[in-house]
């Protein structure tokens, strides 16, 4: 389980959120906490899912199935929301690892083990298909291993998130290696095809690979319709029952019924390996220890951000001028919430690249002496339009080393504090009309709409347009490259959607 982040919820409906447990195609998954402290696991549903009218319907058909779910060997739906602003869906909590990870650690399980867990797949596939549904995405990682045996998780869930009119024509959804050939083919998909990725999943948990190998998506579909699987290192007594499931044809795939009545009663006591009960006992340990704090974010450099010096020569007065007595009882103007976001622009990344674009304009011009000395025009052609574009892009980052101002901001509950030459002044929200991220060029910057513009001073930073008004208070991230840049502008916008509630415009 990691920590919260700043943008991160802290309650969902009835559940207080304590930390996150991972991230899927349908949204984030939440460790929580019932009224009654009941550990449960929350699936939050991404932003552009939650405005799809399309998928909430969907998802309320998928509850009112999931709920009718029974069984031992599935996590129950225990609450719901589609209706919320952020569509929720909370199950119990099983603390212990995935199948994956059990393998990972572990290696592949014992022949009693795999008897136990083809026999509670098994079960659990019969209260789902018994349901109305079809998982459509059975895999090692949607298997937990609990300690009186695995648990199957994420049905119906897939299928809403499919059934969206955000899906691309030619998409393919889910797991290549675990999906039926008539998943592949676009055939219908019914219990039968999880029957077989079951015998896929056996496959993996009982060797470590999955029965058709590794390498790219389109070698791995192009195995599950055309070869057979590689059952190499399936003990020999679960061999037959795992190459039935993996059969082309569906009609001649076993039910859940027929391997509940093949493989027997499963194992009692202990079913897992000590390496693989370790774990679980790890997973129960992590629900005792004290949540910390959301972790304030920092962006563009590590270390804390120095109070800036405040009343330089030239700042002017206004409305961002924000005296001690608006600041909350014992709390200078310059402090802020633990959970806020530092932003702060640095002269270091231009610098380096100033240097590194001049030694290779030296190098290039030596490049067009030499060249020139034994008469190769062409090669001193290419080496000199290199060294030009080289010593332009040198100019380029001493320029901004030496002529652009460093700008600092913190977005925190108490409003925008801004720090420059001109001074710093903390904007409360109330004076806040909107605060967006805008692109401009390829570039983001944070621009801040004020609802008195003419009590605005330089410290806000230049106007972003005469049609469009508004203050570039901060460009984000303009001197990393664009994943950097990309994940900057994620936690900006979470930041403000968090601290600045009405006022943040999330528009693109």
């Amino acid at each position: 389980m990691r920590e919260l982040l700043v943008h991160d919820p802290r309650r969902v409906g009835d559940y207080a959120l304590l930390g996150r447990l991972g991230r899927g195609a349908m949204g984030t998954v939440y460790l929580g906490r019932s009224p009654g402290g009941r550990f449960v696991a929350v699936k939050v549903a991404r932003g552009e899912l939650a405005e799809d009218p399309d998928f909430r319907q969907r998802f309320r058909l998928e509850i009112a199935m999931a709920r009718a779910v029974g069984g031992f060997w599935t996590a129950a739906v225990v609450g719901a929301d589609p209706d919320a602003e952020r569509p929720w869906l909370a199950t119990e909590y099983v603390p212990g690892p995935t199948l994956t990870e059990a393998v990972r650690t572990g290696g592949p399980l014992p022949e009693p083990a795999l008897r136990a867990l083809l026999a509670g797949l098994a079960e659990a596939l019969a209260a789902i298909h018994a349901a109305g549904l079809v998982h459509r995405d059975l895999k090692p990682s949607n298997v937990l291993l609990a300690e009186d045996g695995p648990r199957v998780i994420d049905f119906g869930i897939a299928k809403a998130v499919r059934s969206t009119a955000m899906t691309a024509t030619g998409v393919l959804f889910g797991t290549p290696g675990y999906l039926s050939p008539e998943q592949i083919s676009g055939g219908d998909v019914g219990p039968a095809s999880d029957v077989f990725a079951l015998g896929a999943v056996m496959v993996y948990a009982a060797t470590g690979t999955g029965p058709f190998g590794n390498g790219e998506v389109a070698a791995l579909l192009y195995r599950a319709v055309h070869t057979g699987p590689d059952l190499d290192g399936v003990p020999s007594e679960l061999r037959p029952v795992v190459s039935r499931c993996l059969n082309t044809h569906p009609q001649a795939r076993p039910t859940p019924a027929d391997l509940l009545a093949e493989v027997g009663e499963a194992p009692t006591g202990h079913w897992l390996p000590a390496q693989v009960r370790t774990l679980v006992e790890r997973h129960h340990t992590e629900l005792l220890k004290p949540v910390k704090p959301p972790t304030p974010t920092l962006v563009d450099r590590p270390a804390a951000l120095p109070p800036p010096p405040v009343g330089l020569p030239g700042a002017k007065s206004g409305a961002g001028n924000l005296p001690k007595a608006a600041s909350p009882p014992g709390q200078s103007p310059s402090a802020v919430n633990a959970d806020a976001l530092r932003l702060r622009t640095t002269r270091v990344v231009p610098l380096l690249w100033a240097v590194l674009a001049g030694g290779c304009t030296i190098v290039a011009m030596a490049a067009v002496a030499k060249s020139s000395r034994y008469g190769e025009q062409g090669v001193a052609a290419a080496a000199a339009v290199v060294a030009v574009l080289f010593g332009l892009s040198a100019v380029r980052s001493l320029f901004r080393v030496f002529m652009v101002r460093p700008r600092a901001v913190v977005v925190a509950d108490t409003g925008l504090r801004v720090s420059s030459a001109d001074g710093e002044r903390l904007v409360p929200w109330r004076d806040v009309s909107r605060v967006r991220v805008v692109g401009d060029g390829g570039k983001p910057w944070l621009v801040l709409w004020l609802r008195d513009p003419s009590t605005a001073d330089p410290a806000l930073g230049k106007r972003h347009s005469r049609r469009h008004g508004g203050f570039r208070v901060y460009p984000v991230s303009h001197h990393h490259g664009k994943q950097r840049r990309a994940r900057d502008v994620l936690e900006l916008r979470s930041s403000l959607q968090h601290h600045a509630g009405g006022t943040y415009d999330p528009t693109p």
